[in-house]
């Protein structure tokens, strides 16, 4: 059996499920890679002062210590933001390595001076002295470029996921303005008024496909909410009832009028019921389909939590292919991106049978 699930229950992003937890596990440390890095910077002063006073009892020099501490930050920032950009981005290498030595230069001068300016002590540019400084820098750059590294590569992975979710949205106009909105729902009415006229109870089934495109061809910029879009798979099944004589379904559908005020993207739940009748055996008497959705309040009483369980049994289409496009991955990465780590899912499934969980926590309605 292959269980997926999203990893998380309580904010964003990823081309795939592995993605999105290494984008979501990196995005707090690397978004502000220079906080990152004083943060570790200071850790280490600290540690360095704690060793000193535990080997020699007291610490005799506070100034050199917090010069090494703001002269070494300041190089690793230049580092940071002058020279790894310079040598990897622009492609000017030699100008990255003529920084990198001014850098290093202008740091030993400083020292130097520092030296013999305030320090009873008087520092010369020897062998012993260039290994020590060149030793104690050589290990805050590898720090610093671990950092860059991981920060280049959440970047690249945010931009893949922003190209990702532009491809779905892209996908779910096209598929709701294939055709003029206008056009379609002025010919549905027509069509409506003659049908009334005849009989009364095909024109209620007949409203049941109209809300739906209606709904369908709602702009996609638009705010949607759980409502609209609950009342959307609710006309669908309808619609597939009566197009399937022996359909085989246990749907429970519990989501009261306060989830007018909650947000769904348009179509993500519809998506997920569509595909029970594309990908289940939905005729089995023995194994119905399951198709619940529940909005119910908060253990703790501030909030709403919505719940979707889908259950089916898988039906074989044999050497059939199966079709490609705007599916439940694509569903994933939308809720995902909408709800943060407020939303969370589960998917269990084999080669006989199929089911998801997934729950968005929503906040107290306004």
């Amino acid at each position: 059996m292959e269980t997926s699930e999203s990893g998380h229950l309580s904010d964003y992003w990823g081309i795939n499920d592995r993605d999105s937890g290494i984008i979501r596990m990196l995005r707090k440390a690397i978004e502000k890679p220079l906080y990152l890095l004083f943060l570790i910077f200071l850790l280490y002063a600290l540690v360095d002062l704690i060793l000193t006073f535990i080997q020699l009892g007291e610490i005799n020099n506070w100034f050199i210590a917090l010069f090494h501490f703001i002269a070494g930050y300041l190089l690793i920032v230049l580092y940071f933001k002058l020279v790894l950009p310079e040598y990897f981005h622009r492609k000017r290498r030699l100008r990255a390595v003529f920084y990198f030595l001014v850098l290093l230069t202008a740091l030993v001068f400083i020292k130097l001076m520092v030296s013999k300016l305030w320090l009873d002590e008087g520092l010369t540019l020897s062998k012993s002295f260039l290994v020590n400084e060149f030793s104690r820098v050589f290990h805050f750059l590898i720090i610093t470029s671990v950092v860059w590294t991981l920060y280049e590569n959440f970047l690249l992975r945010q931009k893949k996921h922003e190209m990702e979710m532009k491809h779905d949205q892209l996908q779910v106009m096209h598929r709701s303005l294939q055709l003029s909105s206008h056009f379609v729902m002025n010919s549905l009415s027509v069509y409506m008024a003659r049908i009334i006229k005849l009989s009364p109870a095909l024109a209620t089934e007949f409203s049941y496909l109209t809300s739906l495109l209606r709904y369908s061809f709602k702009e996609f910029g638009l705010p949607n909410f759980l409502k609209e879009e609950v009342d959307a798979v609710n006309y669908y099944l309808d619609i597939q009832k009566m197009r399937f004589s022996r359909i085989s379904l246990d749907v429970n559908i519990q989501v009261g009028t306060v989830a007018e005020k909650f947000p769904m993207p348009k179509l993500c739940l519809l998506t997920l019921v569509e595909n029970v009748f594309f990908h289940s055996d939905y005729t089995d008497v023995d194994h119905p389909c399951r198709i619940e959705f529940l909005l119910v309040p908060e253990a703790s009483g501030e909030g709403y939590v919505f719940t979707v369980c889908i259950a089916n049994k898988i039906l074989d289409r044999g050497e059939i292919d199966i079709r490609s496009g705007f599916g439940a991955s694509s569903v994933f990465r939308v809720l995902e991106h909408q709800f943060a780590n407020h939303f969370d899912y589960t998917v269990d499934s084999d080669a006989v049978n199929y089911s998801l969980i997934l729950t968005i926590h929503y906040g107290t309605a306004v």
